[in-house]
Order: C-alpha cells, then sequence, then structure tokens
C-alpha cells in the first residue's frame, strides 16, 4: 500500500517537473501566437482541430536560440466532408513567418503539420510512433490530447512495431546523412541516435521511451557504451549553442555504435500483440459523428 502511494507520488513530482521544463521550452507569447495561428488553420481549412503539440527538438529539449517550432495536430472535419467521392486531403501543411504571415517551410518559424482524425486512428493502431509521440507531448498549444487515445498509446502499443520504427529512423539519418556524408551535422547525430535509444527504451524498459531524449540517454547510460554517451552529451551541449547545422567530421564512435545496432536484430521483441480495436474504434466514430 505505501510501496503503491509512494509510486504515485513519485510519478506526480516527475509529470509536474516535465511540464515545468516545458513551460520553460516555449515562452507564453509564442504559445499566444501559436493558438492565433491554430484558429487561422481551423477556419483557413474549415476543420477544427482536436489537438495541436509541440513535436520537434524543442519538445525532445534538443533546442538551440534558433530552432524553429514545429507545431503538429489531429483534425475533423464536418461530417459531410467525409461523404464524398473524392475525398479532401487527410493531411494539411502551412507554415508561418514570425509575424504570421504564410511563407515556404525553409523561410519559416513556425510549421504547421496535422493528419485527419481517421488518418491518426489508423497509425496509432500499428503504434507509428510519430502518433504516440504527438499524444506524449507536454507542449499543448490548442485544444487538449485525447484521453482515449493516450491510453491506448501508453498501455497498447505494439513493441515489435515501435522497435522497428525507431530503428528505421534511425537507419534512415545514419544512411541518407551521416554515413554518405551529404550532411554531417551534429544535428543529423541527435535525429539519427534518438532512434537507436528510443529503440533500446522499448527492449530494456518495454514502455513508450519519453519524449525528452536526455531523459532516455540518462536512463540507458549503463546499456551504452561510456564513449558514445560522453560524445552525445557533448553533441547535446554543442546543438544548444546553436552548432546543430555546422558541417562536422564523422564521430568514428558513434558511427561504429551505429553500425553495430542496425545490422543486428535479436534484440528485438519477440512476443505477439493481441489488442483490441473496440475503445479505439468507438472513440473515432464518436468523434466524426459529432461534426457539424
Amino acid at each position: 500500500m505505501l510501496k503503491g502511494s509512494l509510486d504515485k507520488f513519485k510519478k506526480v513530482c516527475h509529470n509536474t517537473n516535465a511540464m515545468a521544463r516545458a513551460q520553460e521550452t516555449i515562452s507564453p507569447a509564442i504559445k499566444k501566437k501559436v493558438a492565433a495561428l491554430c484558429r487561422i488553420v481551423e477556419k483557413d481549412n474549415r476543420v477544427r482541430m482536436l489537438f495541436a503539440v509541440e513535436n520537434g527538438s524543442r519538445a525532445w529539449r534538443l533546442s538551440s536560440s534558433n530552432s524553429d517550432y514545429d507545431v503538429r495536430f489531429v483534425f475533423a472535419r464536418p461530417i459531410e466532408d467525409y461523404i464524398s467521392i473524392n475525398p479532401l486531403p487527410d493531411v494539411i501543411s502551412v507554415a508561418f513567418d514570425k509575424g504570421g504571415n504564410k511563407v515556404s517551410i525553409e523561410r519559416s518559424l513556425i510549421d504547421f503539420s496535422g493528419f485527419d482524425v481517421i488518418k491518426f486512428v489508423r497509425m496509432l493502431s500499428a503504434s507509428n510512433p510519430t502518433t504516440i509521440e504527438w499524444l506524449q507531448s507536454d507542449v499543448v498549444y490548442y485544444g487538449e490530447q485525447n484521453r482515449v487515445f493516450r491510453e491506448f498509446a501508453l498501455k497498447h502499443f505494439n513493441k515489435t512495431s515501435l522497435y522497428f520504427h525507431y530503428k528505421s529512423m534511425c537507419r534512415q539519418n545514419y544512411l541518407k546523412y551521416l554515413k554518405s556524408g551529404n550532411n554531417v551535422t551534429y544535428k543529423k547525430y541527435l535525429y539519427a541516435m534518438r532512434g537507436l535509444i528510443n529503440a533500446k527504451w522499448v527492449v530494456i524498459k518495454r514502455t513508450v521511451p519519453p519524449i525528452d531524449f536526455g531523459e532516455a540517454l540518462q536512463q540507458l547510460k549503463s546499456h551504452i557504451p561510456k564513449q558514445v554517451v560522453a560524445k552525445l552529451q557533448e553533441i547535446i551541449r554543442l546543438k544548444s549553442s546553436g552548432l546543430e547545422k555546422d558541417i562536422v567530421q564523422n564521430i568514428v564512435e558513434i558511427d561504429e555504435y551505429i553500425e553495430n545496432f542496425l545490422k543486428d536484430d535479436s534484440e528485438a521483441p519477440k512476443e505477439k500483440a493481441y489488442t483490441t480495436l473496440r475503445e479505439l474504434d468507438a472513440e473515432l466514430k464518436k468523434i466524426v459523428l459529432s461534426q457539424k
């Protein structure tokens, strides 16, 4: 009884601290601006946003002073829009500059990307890490993350699917940018290693990885070579100082560690997942059918 109460207390304290760190990451002025832009996106696209969150370097606690804002959202359309021979797009993307003007993503400060709720739930049912991270993000700009979706993400995720999704993220960043030498930057190293660390988290902790990359690294450091941990901690410091996009030499210790990880699937979770989608399906129907 006492242990259970203590565990609950620790969890509340941890969540409170995480939310406090999140508030430090995003200024009140930016949160207000993003919320206003959410309303513009809703009006321009004739949709209702269920929630909008940060899911990029700022949510992962890997941002620098020149990092942009990655706003990710889930939307629902009026019900008549779902009954059409020509379906409307299930993805909405738009970007804004500092003044709130629409610009190309290359020139933007605030980048919006959102999924229709039907697309989102289908991806969530397959344990897609993008959807899980949106539901985990502690930087919420608009609306509120759906409780049923979040509980499904945390309690019924497929360990094997999530492991290989994160491994694929690591592989894509490593092969495309680091091994090829096309864009060897601290940012790309962190993105590749974030996929690796999160995949290992699924294997070792058997839970959904935390959104905070530093927290995941800290808790798994006994399972990772010391020299790799030291290099990663140094890269995080350098990126936070604004050197994230500087072209750098390949880091041999990290490259070798990634190479060994990518060619060995022996640690991948083996158990099959048997999860009912009944609650997820019921919640999706409730949302769609309630649209006017």
